[in-house]
């Protein structure tokens, strides 16, 4: 009887399990259908408010499905597309009034992308229709959006972060040699100095060259867009740049009323004095009486009414953004075959007329960008025309990859070229050995168990390195030389691993126009032969079911709860710094070629 009682509750146990995952699993599916099918309406005279969070970004960060749900995707991410389609649709849309733009937490910024931005609230502008800011504080990527506001407050005790741009970094020289730690560079380009700080205690004399005439392209496009914004001159804001403290004495120390002085603010005021101007031109009594909508709900309102555009003709768009890495890679890292395969796929889709190959990259691993470089060659050799679109940096295995287009394109602002190799090694032994570990052995080579690093790099392999190295370069050149239809002594002279900026590579015949990736579809079509008679199509890997829910529930969520649900381990304290470490050594773990030779830019991106 006891027996009989014993499996009877074993049952009934494993009935109330079924019953309740039964109950559970229902909900959710209720829920998730709630979710994705109810849509969000916009109410007439209605404020559109776009409030940035994070950082811009070309392409949306997703997880791998094998890691989910314990590397969720950062949600501190701002779709450029987004939020030029947000105000796109809002130009034309009666309900929508005016817009309201919140930076505060838009995170520092590529001035290339900036200006992407930019381009679509002036778009939005000229429907008339106003543009507001006010802020406790501006950093200089978040200014410079906000220096296109028709209304723009700044608190009365508030800062805006101006300061010029600027390239400094830590070098290691003096700290490897107290370690005892060996390092073993191989380069080929004059100016190539992705790691330069691991063998010097300073910046070369050649690094600085480059250096000075990249950022000073950036600076001056900086100052022309701001003073054309603020109607001010370019140079007064140098001036009072270089000599801040002499500007900052006029008015008693007060940064707010120096900044409104000089045009760069039109009122001080804090945010409720910004709101009841709002509820002015909005026609309402009081800032409570506004209707607002979010940039994302309102995305999520309007899409889905659109009137399709139904063309047969296709123009793919590849987004490769990121590092360049061998294999199959998420979103954020350009996979060598993962990108491959998408133009693959592109070549071989008979409703794709031509392609472009959205770049936003700072190179990686060579290996890679030859296996990116050979299938842009085939859709080349399709006939289908393949043209390059260029980020904020396209610049190393990020030009190595570009090179055999049809047809370049670079914003003025776009660092690119960088066009040289490195190799490198580590080695430790004099360290080790300082700590009494010895490393004995024997082997049937000159070379066998040369690389390991407690034992020293021995001159053999130092020339096979090197070798390597030149031997990669030359690659390099030559793909150059044949995309860009020059002699390869010119290629060698504009390559050296030298940084430019999009206005000297287009001087210098290393992209052919200067346009967004608006201007360079466009060129796509009319290389196609399509007139205006087509549309762009996004060619992405497919999207896993952890990918869907990160981007979807998630993002819905933290839509619905006010902020950030994946927010909570980075809100700890020390957790930010903790986090960005953890990212960098990623990226380094993640170089992969076999060689260890790499087209890398270690440039601000």
């Amino acid at each position: 009887m006891k027996s009989f009682f014993s499996g009877l509750m074993r049952w009934i146990d494993r009935i109330r399990t079924v019953f309740i995952n039964g109950l559970f699993l229902l909900f959710f599916i209720v829920f998730l259908s709630v979710l994705f099918t109810s849509k969000p309406k916009v109410p007439d005279n209605t404020v559109l408010v776009i409030e940035p969070k994070g950082q811009l970004v070309e392409q949306i960060i997703r997880p791998d499905s094998d890691s989910f749900p314990f590397s969720l995707p950062s949600q501190d991410q701002v779709l450029l597309d987004d939020v030029s389609q947000a105000l796109e649709l809002a130009k034309h849309d009666p309900k929508i009034k005016m817009v309201q733009l919140k930076l505060e937490h838009l995170q520092r910024a590529p001035l290339a992308k900036l200006q992407n931005f930019r381009v679509a609230i002036e778009s939005f502008k000229q429907s008339g229709k106003s543009v507001v800011v006010a802020g406790h504080a501006f950093t200089q990527s978040q200014y410079y959006l906000a220096a296109t506001a028709d209304k723009l407050y700044l608190h009365p005790m508030g800062l805006i972060e101006l300061t010029g741009f600027a390239l400094y970094r830590n070098y290691f020289k003096s700290a490897l040699e107290q370690l005892n730690v060996d390092i073993h560079l191989f380069r080929a380009g004059e100016y190539k100095s992705a790691a330069e700080p691991l063998v010097r205690d300073d910046m070369s004399d050649a690094d600085r060259i480059a250096n000075k005439a990249w950022l000073g392209t950036l600076w001056e496009a900086y100052k022309t867009d701001l003073a054309a914004m603020r109607g001010i001159k370019p140079e007064r804001i140098q001036t009072m740049l270089d000599a801040p403290s002499t500007y900052l004495a006029k008015h008693n120390g007060n940064f707010g009323r120096l900044m409104q002085a000089e045009g760069l603010v039109d009122e001080l005021a804090d945010k409720h004095e910004a709101e009841s101007y709002i509820a002015g031109l909005m026609g309402a009594d009081s800032s409570t009486d506004i209707t607002t909508i979010d940039y994302k709900t309102y995305l999520r309102a309007t899409t889905m009414n659109l009137p399709q555009n139904d063309s047969p003709n296709l123009i793919g768009v590849v987004t490769a953004s990121g590092p360049i890495v061998n294999g199959e890679q998420p979103t954020g890292t350009i996979g060598g075959d993962t990108i491959a395969g998408l133009l693959r796929d592109a070549r071989q889709d008979v409703r794709i007329k031509a392609v472009v190959l959205r770049v936003d990259s700072p190179g990686g691993s060579a290996l890679a960008s030859e296996v990116i470089r050979k299938e842009v060659e085939r859709v080349k050799a399709s006939g289908k025309p393949i043209i390059v679109s260029m980020g904020s940096v396209a610049a190393s295995g990020g030009y190595w990859i570009s090179a055999p287009a049809d047809e370049i394109w670079a914003q003025p602002t776009t660092i690119t070229g960088s066009i040289g190799v490195f190799g490198m090694m580590a080695n430790m032994h004099r360290g080790l050995n300082k700590l009494g570990i010895h490393t004995d052995g024997l082997g049937t080579t000159t070379i066998a168990g040369g690389l390991r690093s407690d034992r020293p790099l021995n001159a053999e392999l130092t020339k096979v390195f090197q070798m390597g190295v030149d031997d990669v370069y030359r690659e390099f050149i030559g793909h150059v030389s044949k995309g860009r239809k020059m002699k390869p002594e010119r290629a060698d002279q504009l390559a050296q691993g030298r940084v430019w900026s999009g206005l000297d590579a287009k001087q210098l015949g290393l992209v052919d126009e200067l346009g967004d990736l608006k201007a360079a579809v466009a060129s796509a079509a009319k290389h196609a032969g399509l007139g205006d008679d087509y549309r762009k199509v996004s060619i992405e890997p497919k999207m896993g079911f952890a990918g869907f829910l990160a981007e979807n529930l998630l993002g819905e969520l933290n839509t619905w709860l006010g902020h950030d649900t994946v927010k909570i381990i980075a809100a700890l304290p020390g957790a930010k710094t903790w986090l960005d470490g953890i990212k960098g050594l990623e990226l380094f773990a993640r170089f992969n070629d076999p060689k260890q030779v790499y087209a890398y830019s270690a440039l601000p991106y």
